[in-house]
């Protein structure tokens, strides 16, 4: 299945970089009059108009927001055309403000397929103007389709998706898409919640969301009146807290309420209740259906139960995990049976192409045959209507730009085609060079990578959609380590630096709009010293030695209190942290490498380690090794699991040091007992019998997945991989293959998901194996770097390479 997989990528890449007469070209349209636009065409096929609709609209603000100006559908006065680009550029006057807005907007053919559209502000009488802009894709006929990343027949709306892009189809075989540069470069967010405070539950709505309308698709209406448009928006800022009005909507008819797991429902009076004789789920209740249009809500109830409530948004008929829209971890909400529990959640809803969104209310934590009663009343399902404010700054004197990409490219109207032209045509529109898989790893960190917030522009390096919008320590490391970007690099690194406490304790996660003091013994303080050496020797870039002295001393203190190379912790220093060890532990290979790599990291940047102690915890790290069993104890309590986790600090010191701590005999042994279908493997298994049981499990007690999910032998990407390179450098032969086949089956295993994910389940008979949270994943771009550790990529192929590493300048 794999093979065919493969075979229709290569015959879809094949399609778009052959058809020579079918290319993509431009031509300047209009004149000094009525203003010069663009228009796209794939051969003689146009594909995309800015008559209409003009190259940009505009609004912009003073500091104050008293004073707004609009510039609607702006069209040059001048256009110049040289080899592959386009300049259109003239002057919108702002009496208002009284000030000139000088605008550019250039475009550059990239390849046959994909066209640069970039926009260029810049005024000199004002010392600070707020501006929002967007632009289009616009057909004068209308597409056969709208599609965005998630779906392939888009109805229309906001779009906010697991990766930003949307476009249409002209027929059943060409595709139109606009895609935008990283959110730390063109000044975005898909943030659009928080986490709770202490004792709340689930995230809520942030109150002001920038960018909520980043992609909007015409909607159904729009299509009627023949506005056949993609639009991207940067800058606008939606206030809640002061909302332009305020929209009701009416309880649904207790007819209309649609049962959940067998409950029952009745109304005495203003009192809604639900109940059960016997549970056959663990959450039962009722779904109330209502016509929610895209934007931000306030769901408030009262109510009473035996058991905790739960709460989900479902879109249109959906059950399932891929059909929730809002309230992803509104779970066991505690309840009372006899006192009513007054409940308020906020929401921002998108995507809702103008569907039916079923909210659910439940009876949750139930046991098999176990009765439960829920009653509510006082339901209120409000709308606040966003109060829109621009929010990107443009200083007198300074150039902003925005860049965006259009592909046009041979496709079928598929999930498949869209999402895969999505990321391959925008690493090619940054100028990536690489196979198509290397460009979907690429492609998905690009669009992970957002700003903070409407106040600050610091980069926030996110791990996925769903872990948003925290930014973890240990996912943004990885990240930044592969791919070259001295800013983004340096700015999150002196994020990290700012979490540090007293104790010199580096933070594990920085999220917006709420703190975190998850300041623990974890590696997060360990890699803080692997990203200050990879920084300076890469970019030039000085260490704060006083923050590295004291993260140092707390390591030192919190994982080597003896000062003998042993490593004793509390936590695992890697990747499968689902066990905590409150008593210390010495039994885990992973750490014990972890440490001894650390102090060769801590002795370049200046630290006082001695070679001898060096030496003596990369002994401890190889006596971790079972001759008789023929690989590296993962954990001396549980000696029959094998990790890919444990050779990671040898690659570590392959790719920072260029030598090896483990003898091959180690490496290739463990790589031989690792078991393999498909082109890829587990990334924690058990060494006889693969999966583990409730009995055998290595994790906290309360802990257990499926086979072949997360961390019952689900296969990850980044570790796997990286423990080829070890087998690669130490003469293990399968090792290339290896690398080349897991790079292909991470965007084939599922034909639908042609991209990063968290971890691929190893196990594809388990019901809903394919968790929706694992989609578009970034970490796994660090993939990159492997491949240069392993001979089979240059760093040169990288766009910021010879711009930012100061290997380049000497």
């Amino acid at each position: 299945m794999k093979t065919i997989h493969s075979y229709f990528i290569i015959l879809f890449l094949f399609f778009c970089s052959t058809l020579s007469a079918n290319e993509l070209n431009m031509k300047i349209k209009g004149d000094s009059a009525s203003g010069f636009y663009v228009d796209l065409y794939y051969g003689s096929t146009p594909v995309s108009t800015q008559e209409k609709v003009g190259e940009l609209n505009l609004f912009v603000e003073n500091e104050d927001c008293s004073i707004r100006e609009y510039i609607k559908n702006w069209k040059a006065t001048k256009a110049i055309q040289k080899a592959n680009s386009i300049t259109l550029s003239g002057v919108a006057k702002l009496p208002k403000l009284e000030t000139d807005l000088f605008l550019s907007v250039i475009y550059e053919i990239v390849n046959n397929q994909v066209v640069e559209k970039c926009i260029e502000l810049l005024q000199t009488n004002l010392s600070l103007l707020y501006y929002s802009v967007n632009t289009s894709l616009y057909s004068n006929d209308k597409p056969s389709r709208f599609w965005s990343f998630d779906n392939a027949d888009n109805k229309g709306g906001v779009a906010h998706e697991s990766y930003p892009a949307a476009g249409y189809m002209i027929g059943d075989s060409l595709a139109v898409g606009l895609l935008t540069d990283a959110g730390n470069r063109n000044l975005w967010t898909r943030n659009i919640r928080r986490r709770p405070s202490t004792g709340g539950v689930g995230f809520r709505a942030i109150q002001e969301i920038c960018d909520a309308n980043l992609y909007r698709i015409a909607s159904q209406a729009d299509r009627r009146d023949g506005n056949n448009f993609v639009k991207l928006t940067f800058g606008e800022l939606s206030d809640f807290n002061h909302p332009k009005d305020k929209i009701n909507y009416k309880t649904p008819e207790i007819t209309d309420w649609k049962p959940y797991n067998g409950a029952e429902v009745s109304k005495d009076k203003e009192i809604y209740s639900i109940k059960g004789k016997k549970a056959s789920s663990d959450m039962a209740g009722f779904r109330l259906p209502y016509h929610l249009p895209d934007g931000f809500y306030t769901v408030r109830f009262k109510h009473r139960s035996n058991h905790p409530i739960s709460l989900r948004l479902w879109k249109n008929e959906g059950t399932s995990a891929n059909d929730v829209q809002g309230f992803h971890y509104q779970t066991n909400i505690p309840s009372s049976s006899t006192e009513w529990t007054e409940q308020e959640e906020t929401v921002f809803l998108a995507n809702t192409e103008g569907g039916i969104t079923n909210l659910l209310i439940a009876s949750s934590n139930l046991k098999t045959d176990e009765p439960y009663q829920l009653e509510i009343k006082d339901l209120e399902v409000i709308q606040l209507v966003a109060n829109e404010r621009a929010y990107h700054q443009l200083h007198a004197g300074e150039k902003n730009t925005k860049r965006t990409f259009i592909f046009v490219a041979p496709a079928k109207p598929t999930l498949h085609d869209v999402r895969l032209a999505s990321q391959v045509y925008l690493a090619d529109g940054l100028r990536f060079k690489g196979t198509t898989e290397e460009k979907c790893l690429y492609a998905c960190y690009q669009m992970l990578m957002w700003i903070t917030s409407a106040d600050n522009f610091t980069p926030l390096s996110v791990p996925s959609i769903n872990y948003a919008p925290d930014m973890y320590n240990r996912d943004s490391f990885w990240s930044q380590m592969g791919v070259y970007d001295k800013e983004s690099s340096e700015k999150i690194f002196n994020a990290w630096a700012a979490t540090q406490n007293e104790a010199g304790t580096i933070g594990t996660i920085i999220t917006p709009s709420m703190g975190s003091k998850e300041l623990k013994g974890n590696d997060a303080t360990l890699e803080f010293l692997w990203f200050a050496m990879v920084n300076k020797r890469q970019y030039g870039t000085p260490p704060p030695m006083d923050k590295i002295t004291k993260a140092f001393n707390y390591i030192i203190k919190e994982i080597d209190s003896d000062g003998d190379g042993i490593c004793s912790a509390r936590f695992v220093l890697g990747q499968n942290d689902c066990v905590e060890y409150p008593d210390r532990t010495s039994n885990l290979a992973v750490n014990q490498g972890m440490l001894a790599v650390t102090l060769r990291v801590a002795q370049e940047l200046g630290m006082p380690v001695q070679n001898t102690i060096i030496e003596k915890a990369n002994a401890a790290y190889r006596a971790f090794y079972d001759k008789k069993r023929g690989y590296l104890i993962d954990n001396k309590a549980y000696p029959y699991v094998i990790t890919f986790n444990e050779l990671l600090p040898e690659f570590v010191s392959l790719w920072l040091f260029n030598e090896p701590i483990l003898t091959s005999e180690m490496v290739n042994n463990t790589l031989d007992k690792v078991p393999t279908k498909n082109g890829y493997s587990p990334l924690i298994f058990h060494a006889k019998n693969l999966y583990f049981t409730m009995e055998n499990k290595p994790f906290s007690p309360n802990l257990f997945w499926d086979n072949g999910i997360y961390y019952n032998a689900g296969s990850w990407m980044r570790e796997e991989i990286c423990g080829y390179v070890c087998g690669l450098k130490h003469g293990w032969k399968p090792a290339e293959k290896r690398i080349k086949d897991r790079l292909t089956t991470e965007i084939t295993l599922n034909p639908d998901e042609p991209f990063s994910h968290e971890f691929l389940p190893y196990d594809l008979t388990v019901p809903n194996c394919w968790w929706p949270s694992t989609r578009v994943f970034s970490w796994n771009v660090f993939v990159l770097k492997a491949l240069e550790v392993a001979g089979m990529r240059t760093p040169e192929q990288d766009p910021n390479y010879l711009r930012d590493c100061i290997s380049t300048k000497k």
